[in-house]
């Protein structure tokens, strides 16, 4: 699981990303999470105001708090309910931010993600 931190509802939450996150928000919107996460990510690179939808945003960052949350045998401290009534845009965009990035990681799709392997040091071997 890949975890990221973010303020929402005025309180310090985190958001796993693993297929927990996935299986969820299938359940909670009908429909895969990575083709949603990739169309914001497509928001973000044309630098677009407009905040992907609502209602899959709220569901995506549900879908990862509860991952987070259930995997340490805990209660999530927010709700959808708390999420629609009073999340402000800032507070949804940052977290919708924070999970693209936990995605992108779990599944190794930003530049330098992939572990670099140690290189081999040129210099005299025992036959020189």
């Amino acid at each position: 699981m890949i975890t990221k931190e973010t303020t929402l509802l005025g309180q310090q939450v985190t958001l796993g990303y693993c297929y927990a996150s996935e299986i969820s928000y299938k359940l909670l919107a009908e429909e895969e999470l990575s083709p949603f996460l990739n169309s914001v990510r497509e928001f973000i690179a044309k630098k677009q105001e407009v905040i992907p939808d609502a209602r899959k945003t709220i569901f995506a960052i549900l879908a990862a708090t509860n991952a987070y949350y259930e995997s340490k045998g805990e209660e999530c401290p927010i709700s959808d309910k708390q999420l629609m009534y009073d999340a402000t845009p800032d507070e949804l965009g940052a977290a919708l931010g924070m999970l693209l990035l936990a995605w992108a990681e779990f599944y190794k799709l930003m530049p330098g993600a992939e572990e670099k392997k140690p290189k081999k040091k040129a210099g005299k071997g025992k036959n020189s």
